[in-house]
């Protein structure tokens, strides 16, 4: 199981931020994407596939029982050809080679476009498994909707701590202003999508009224960790919009270190996150 957590979280992360950054890049009004950032993108889609097929073999491993090293390839076969498993992986495949080869091959205007839409449908897969993947009929349909949506809405977020960490720094001071205030604004409706489709999934998977079994179980646990987590990002996100961001165009000593290291956190808070999903995912709601 240790492994199935792991591969989970590693291959969310890259889906995350390979669809966030383009994402994020759209809402800023961004037209072009510089090559060392296409350089990235495309190495975040090729670690994508890795760790997607290779959550792929250990969920197959689980399915069947046995340790990862003890799957066959005619097993893996067999159980991709008869689960939503296989579709998955291969949608994400072809979605993530055509994310690169725009990133390369389309004309400027097109390349982050195409690439934010790629990288959205390949992120969107896996509201295909899991717990919103398990439903059925219109109210399935519905769940994973839902769960597309919050995972666009995460990956936005992500892919915004992540330029604004490792790029932000290094542009005009202007510029710098302009994007910190600009994602404050686009943060709004980000935290909102995050909210409305976050309790939309928690009600949809434990129901109405709440099984007591359910308020016991370890995914419950996790569940509040995880919303502590959340609470503790959006603290640093307000302190980002109201008091940093404010200090540093005022030019208050210490305020550019201070809106950097309150990034780092919020970035850390935001893989802690995407661990805790990882875990939540192997784990029952009743226990």
């Amino acid at each position: 199981m240790t492994d199935l957590v792991a591969a989970r979280a590693a291959s969310y992360l890259a889906l995350l931020l390979a669809a966030g950054l383009p994402l994020y890049s759209l809402s800023m009004g961004t037209s072009r994407l510089s090559g060392s950032l296409r350089l990235v993108l495309s190495g975040l889609a090729a670690l994508a596939v890795v760790t997607s097929w290779w959550w792929g073999w250990v969920s197959v491993a689980v399915m069947a029982g046995l340790k990862p090293s003890a799957v066959d390839g005619a097993t893996f076969s067999a159980v991709l050809a008869a689960t939503p498993l296989g579709w998955v992986l291969e949608s994400r495949t072809l979605v993530l080679v055509l994310f690169v080869l725009a990133a390369f091959t389309l004309p400027a205007r097109l390349r982050l476009p195409v690439m934010a839409l790629c990288g959205g449908v390949a992120l969107v897969t896996a509201s295909w498994t899991g717990h919103a993947g398990a439903g059925e009929g219109a109210a399935g349909l519905g769940r994973r909707l839902a769960d597309g949506a919050h995972l666009l809405a995460a990956a936005t977020w992500l892919g915004a701590l992540a330029s604004l960490l490792f790029g932000q720094f290094r542009t005009e001071p202007e510029r710098q202003f302009r994007d910190l205030r600009g994602f404050a604004r686009t943060g709004t409706l980000v935290v909102l999508v995050l909210v409305v489709t976050g309790l939309a999934g928690t009600l949809s998977i434990v129901g109405l009224p709440v099984a007591p079994e359910a308020l016991g179980s370890l995914w419950s646990v996790l569940l509040v960790v995880k919303l502590s987590v959340f609470m503790l990002m959006l603290g640093l996100a307000a302190s980002n919009r109201w008091r940093l961001v404010p200090a540093l165009e005022a030019g208050i000593p210490g305020a550019e270190h201070r809106l950097r290291r309150s990034l780092m956190l919020e970035s850390l808070a935001g893989f802690v996150v995407v661990a805790l999903v990882a875990v939540l995912g192997t784990l029952a709601p009743g226990g």
